[in-house]
Order: structure tokens, then C-alpha cells, then sequence
């Protein structure tokens, strides 16, 4: 049974992002592209949307592959419903996590390490709508990915500038909703997140943040 699930939610990792040359006449504003993505995402309190989840960790040579359906509600609630490879329920809120494994039952519950600022433990995705408010936001050095029409944002940490956690964001040049994410570590390790079919909700039930008891462990605790 795979259980690199609950890791890659405590361990959250990087891509060594290509320096190629990245000069392009058409790049928008910055300040422009920033203010329409704040503007989707305030709209609404929810959005859905399907994720197809590669995490490498490259110090220990795996990689692993999620498939499912993501559920957030501002400002702090966030579910994976796992299909592929096997059906786990991820719930985040804040600093806690929780991992439930559907075909036996078990819950893995935890807490993010404080030296990971939550932001970066996925919770940046219910905060889109104010993501200046947490990161300082800039161009990466390949801004704009024309074969698949995004426009990349790179965040850094507000509060610690020095901070060895970033993200790409992957902006829809079209809709100017989050289409890829790619989570950064200071070891070479990467979560990259694709979505689609993106639906954005007057409202979500608690029902859809929440996991059956179970058999559980406390994984942050040993790791």
C-alpha cells in the first residue's frame, strides 16, 4: 500500500527551475497579472478542481504520482479527495493535517513543522485572493510558458525572506486562474500540482472537510 502521501504533505519540496533566456516582448505587467488573479479568487468563497500531483524527492530517488479532486474554502480549508493510486481523503486546516486511508480505515493526523510557514503546506490556495498579503511576488526567470499559455509567479516569503521554500505559480493567460504549482525546497525536492476542469463555488459544506474516525497515528510526531 502507498503511503508517501502523508510524507509529501510534511516534506514539501522543490524544482530546479531552468535559467533559459526569458525575455519576452509580450510578458504583461507584473503588477497587472497579480491584480487579476487577486480579483477571481475574491470572488467567490470556494473553488474546485481536479490535480494530477507529481512529488519527487530527489535525495532519497522516489517519485509518486496523486490524482483527485481538490476542495477549498477560504480562509483556511483545503480537502483532497485521492482516486489514483489508491483512495485517500487529505484534509488541511492551518497548521494540521489530516490522512485518511479508505481502504482500511486508518488516519495518519499531524502538524506542519514550524519551520515550514504554513503557506507554503498548501494553505497559500485558500488564500489566493490575497496572496501579497503572505509572499512577496515577482517574475521567475522564465516568465511565460507560451506551448501551454501561462504566465509564471514566483512567491517568496514575506515574513522571511531568506526563507528556502518557494512556488511557481502557472497562470491561465486567458482566465488568470492557477492552472500549475510547483512547491520548492532547499534540497532539489518538488510537489508539482496540475489542475483542471477549475470551478469556482458560492459555498462548500463542512462535510467535504471532514474524515470518518478511524485507527490513526500521529505521523508528525515520529518524522
Amino acid at each position: 500500500m502507498n503511503r508517501y502521501m502523508a510524507l509529501t504533505l510534511v516534506i514539501l519540496c522543490p524544482l530546479l527551475w531552468t535559467t533559459a533566456d526569458a525575455q519576452d516582448t509580450q510578458q504583461p505587467m507584473l503588477d497587472e497579472v497579480v491584480k487579476k488573479v487577486q480579483e477571481i479568487y475574491s470572488r467567490q468563497c470556494c473553488f474546485t478542481a481536479r490535480f494530477d500531483q507529481l512529488t519527487v524527492n530527489v535525495s532519497m530517488e522516489l517519485q509518486d504520482r496523486f490524482q483527485g479532486i481538490m476542495y477549498v474554502r477560504k480562509p483556511g480549508l483545503i480537502a483532497l479527495e485521492v482516486q489514483l493510486p489508491e483512495p485517500q481523503k487529505v484534509v488541511v486546516r492551518g497548521r494540521s493535517y489530516v490522512v485518511a486511508f479508505l481502504n482500511d480505515g486508518n488516519v495518519v493526523r499531524g502538524e506542519v513543522p514550524p519551520e515550514i510557514n504554513v503557506e507554503h503546506f498548501f494553505g497559500f490556495f485558500a488564500n489566493m485572493g490575497n496572496i501579497e498579503g503572505s509572499f512577496t511576488v515577482q517574475f521567475p526567470v522564465k516568465a511565460l510558458d507560451p506551448e501551454d499559455g501561462l504566465i509564471f509567479l514566483e512567491l517568496t516569503d514575506k515574513k522571511d525572506p531568506q526563507s528556502t521554500y518557494r512556488i511557481l505559480l502557472g497562470i491561465d493567460a486567458a482566465s488568470f486562474t492557477v492552472r500549475r504549482t510547483i512547491i520548492y525546497d532547499a534540497l532539489g525536492n518538488y510537489n508539482r500540482f496540475d489542475l483542471s476542469e477549475i470551478a469556482f463555488l458560492k459555498s462548500l459544506p463542512d462535510s467535504r472537510f471532514e474524515v470518518a474516525t478511524g485507527p490513526s497515528s500521529d505521523y508528525g510526531d515520529k518524522h
